[in-house]
């Protein structure tokens, strides 16, 4: 857990775990928050069932509860379930991340299909 993004994780999971009843979002506010993270630095950690990316779901307001999203996005569920799910993540809860935080999602590159940008391609 060396870099700034790692350790930024680790303590809002374990935050999470640690105070049940706060807010998903205030648990990232506090963590995220003028640390001077680049959206980059998320990535990895930002693909369902990880306990991160259904934390931010939680906390930007997505409907799904944490359960579903593992149920359906974890190591049992039915691949094309799991890519349909992992589409909708990318499709709804990043935009309102990236909002949230101020982060700007890349243009649409002339090289990426009409309404793939390249932040949702790295997840599906």
């Amino acid at each position: 857990m060396g870099n700034p993004a790692d350790r930024a994780i680790s303590e809002a999971l374990a935050l999470r775990k640690s105070h049940r009843r706060a807010a998903a979002a205030d648990v990232l506010d506090l963590v995220i928050h003028e640390r001077g993270l680049w959206l980059e630095d998320f990535f990895a950690r930002m693909v369902p069932p990880d306990p991160f990316a259904l934390l931010v779901a939680e906390a930007v307001g997505d409907f799904s509860p944490p359960a579903e999203w593992l149920a359906l996005t974890g190591p049992k569920a039915d691949e094309r379930v799991r890519e349909a799910m992992r589409h909708q993540y990318a499709e709804s809860v990043l935009p309102k991340f990236f909002k949230r935080y101020g982060w700007t999602p890349p243009q649409i590159a002339d090289t990426e299909p009409a309404g793939q940008s390249g932040w949702r391609m790295m997840l599906l």
